[in-house]
Formats: C-alpha cells, sequence, structure tokens
C-alpha cells in the first residue's frame, strides 16, 4: 500500500491524467509503456529509478533496485515536503505523504477557487479533481452539462488521444482510441530513436525502446525526449481512499 503509491511518485511528481480507481498518488512516465510486457515494464521501472538517484545525489553502488527505490521516494517526498513548507521531522512516508498531498491539492483548489474551509482531505481531492476535469473537457470542447466524472474522463481521455494522434500527424478516422494509443506510442519511440541516431531498420518498437533506455536513457532525459519528455497539464487524483 505505501509501497504502492511511493512507487508512483518515484516516477513523477506530475498530474495523471489517466489515474483509474485504483488511486495511487501519483503516476507518470510509466503510463507509456503499459501495454509492454512486465519484465520489460521492470527493466524500464529500475532505469527510471536508478536515473533518480543518481539526479538526487543519492549513492547507487552496491545497492539491489528496493533499497535504491526506498532511499529515492524518502528522498523525494522530504525535497516535496519542505518546499511546501511541511516539516519533516520525526513522521514516516506515510504520514508525510498525505501532508504532501493534501498541501498539493489545496494549492491546487487555491488556483482553481474552490473552497477548502471544512472539508476532509478526500472529499477536498476528489472536487478538485473533478474541476480540473471539467475546465480540461471545456479546453477539448467537451460539453460537461449532466455528465459525472467517469463518464467526463473517459471523453476527455478519448479526445487528448485523438488530438495528440494528430499533432504527430497519425490518421484517426474510425480508430479505437486504445489502438490510438498504441500508434501514438510507436511513433514518440521512433522520434526518441531519430533524435539520437538510433538506427531503427528491422528493428521493432519494443526492441527501439529497449536499446533507448539500456543504452541512451540519460541521454534522452536530458535532452528531453520521450519518455521522459515533459508532462503538462496533467491532472491528479487523491490517495485518501480507504
Amino acid at each position: 500500500m505505501l509501497k504502492g503509491f511511493l512507487i508512483a511518485l518515484v516516477l513523477s511528481m506530475g498530474f495523471s491524467m489517466s489515474a483509474p480507481s485504483g488511486l495511487p498518488f501519483y503516476k507518470g512516465i510509466a503510463e507509456d509503456i503499459h501495454t509492454q510486457k512486465r519484465d520489460k515494464e521492470s527493466s524500464n521501472k529500475d532505469i527510471f529509478i536508478t536515473l533518480e538517484a543518481k539526479e538526487l545525489g543519492i549513492e547507487t553502488k552496491g545497492k539491489n533496485i528496493d533499497q535504491l527505490e526506498k532511499e529515492v521516494m524518502e528522498a523525494k517526498m522530504k525535497q516535496a515536503a519542505n518546499e511546501l513548507g511541511i516539516d519533516t521531522e520525526g513522521k514516516d512516508m506515510k504520514e508525510l505523504s498525505k501532508e504532501v498531498h493534501h498541501a498539493k491539492v489545496k494549492q491546487k483548489a487555491a488556483e482553481l477557487g474552490v473552497e477548502t474551509e471544512g472539508k476532509e482531505p478526500k472529499e477536498l481531492a476528489e472536487e478538485v479533481y473533478e474541476e480540473m476535469l471539467k475546465q480540461k473537457a471545456e479546453e477539448l470542447g467537451i460539453s460537461t452539462e449532466g455528465k459525472n466524472a467517469k463518464k467526463l474522463k473517459k471523453e476527455v481521455f478519448e479526445a487528448s488521444v485523438k488530438r495528440k494522434a494528430e499533432e504527430l500527424g497519425i490518421e484517426t478516422e474510425g480508430k479505437d482510441p486504445r489502438d490510438l494509443n498504441k500508434e501514438i506510442y510507436k511513433k514518440k519511440v521512433f522520434q526518441t530513436a531519430e533524435a539520437l541516431g538510433i538506427k531503427t531498420k528491422d528493428k521493432d518498437t519494443q526492441e527501439i525502446m529497449d536499446e533507448i533506455m539500456k543504452e541512451h536513457a540519460e541521454k534522452a532525459k536530458q535532452l528531453g525526449l520521450f519518455p521522459f519528455e515533459e508532462r503538462n497539464g496533467k491532472l491528479f487524483w487523491g490517495h485518501h481512499k480507504k
């Protein structure tokens, strides 16, 4: 439980548009590789964590990935708490994560004009999420009238996928959003490969992705290439669900 939502924090402190009902703390880059085999996901996650550790100045030598993951999680959490003016002294990660998340939610609520007084953390997180969802829907030209969060989320996801596909020059007519998502993934992988000078002839998408991650991850991250690109305008969901 604790490990579950902290892993997501390690991967990204951004907001997730596609957070499922399981409500992890934050989700990020790992979403872009969800269609791949589990062993590939684990390998790529290890690379993300190792890169995060290096950026945070954490010694990686002689540590297994679980130990490294824990240190990165703690460092990220304390960093976020310090930025928000939250005292970290004597608090475990579960307690601290709730404080950090609630502070982030309140921060966003103030931006959106959502009243925070007298509301429980879970209630406020839901309201903020729904307000952000409505704003995203309006941005995409989707009517919000009479729609609950579940329906609106589905429509926003589909419209967002279609827009991204069109931006990448991918034909969208008559295609299922899930298939479009796969095409977007493939296009982005090949774009990264081209930017890094990786030969793609006779290689499938996963082979190219493995090469990016295993041999060029640091450079791809430095250049902000997929799957390390900036992820703006993401929505988030509270983790105060029991």
